[in-house]
This record gives structure tokens, C-alpha cells and sequence, in this order.
């Protein structure tokens, strides 16, 4: 096993993109939305937000994102234990956001891919902030349906 396959597509790796995104949109977030957002996010492209793929394209990226939600809950139960996320039962269910610990270490994130990730969530939080989880969920879902069809 490569270095690599133990990075990509992991809890660690989520952890990243949590802390980028809660960063960008300065907000709670449900584990729904947190999932949705990343999802959209490294698929920018194929949202028409961006001129690629973060992560590259692929006919298959829309099956990922059942994962994606398992991985963004591991992720946010290690950032909850080591202080980096808190974490908020209120009317809006279970919501996180940065803690001062979570907001230094963002700010600690630099490289070509965090700025680059950065620069697309907020395309991202501008265009889908005033949609609810239900309604991105369905969005995904039909842009899914165009993709599997061409």
C-alpha cells in the first residue's frame, strides 16, 4: 500500500476539508451539509463553478458521496475529541463550527490545493447558503441524473 492510499479518501483527509470549509462559510453546519458542500466543492466542475474538478473528473463521482457522509462523521468525531470543531444540539439538530483551536489551525493551511479549495467553497456557500440540506440534496441528485445520462 502506497503512502497515498492511506491519505486520500480518509477520516484524516476529511478532517482537512472540514476545517477548510467551516472556515470559509464562518457558520454551524449540520453533518449533512458539511458532506454536500465538500461534495460540491471537489466536483465544482461538473456543478459549473469551476473550470475542473478538484479532485478530477470522473462518471463515477456521484456514487461517492454516501461515503463522503460516513467520512465527513468520522472526521468531525476526532475534530469534536481533539478540540478543533464544536459541536451544537439546538433547533437546527446537530450543527458544528470552528473553535479558536479549529480557526488557528485554518489558518495554519497553506498550500496550492487549500487556497484553491477555499476559492471554490466560497462559490459554493454564495450560490447554495440559502438552500436547505433537503433541496442540496436533491440538486446533487439531479445533477447526477444529467451526468449518468451523457
Amino acid at each position: 500500500m502506497s503512502m497515498t492510499d492511506r491519505i486520500f479518501n480518509t477520516p484524516f483527509e476529511m478532517s482537512l476539508h472540514v476545517v477548510l470549509l467551516l472556515g470559509v462559510i464562518h457558520e454551524r453546519a449540520t453533518l449533512d451539509r458539511i458532506a454536500e458542500y465538500d461534495f460540491i466543492t471537489v466536483r465544482a466542475g461538473e456543478f459549473g463553478l469551476d473550470d475542473g474538478s478538484l479532485n478530477g473528473d470522473s462518471i463515477f463521482a456521484f456514487g461517492e458521496l454516501a461515503a463522503k457522509r460516513e467520512l465527513v462523521r468520522e472526521a468531525l468525531k476526532g475534530l469534536v475529541m481533539d478540540g478543533v470543531v464544536d459541536v451544537t444540539d439546538g433547533n437546527e439538530g446537530i450543527t458544528y463550527s470552528l473553535t479558536d483551536s479549529g480557526r488557528a489551525l485554518d489558518e495554519g493551511l497553506v498550500s496550492e490545493y487549500a487556497s484553491r479549495y477555499r476559492t471554490v467553497m466560497k462559490k459554493v456557500n454564495r450560490r447554495y447558503r440559502n438552500k436547505s440540506d433537503v433541496e442540496l440534496a436533491g440538486i446533487i441528485n439531479r445533477q447526477s441524473t444529467k451526468i449518468s445520462k451523457r
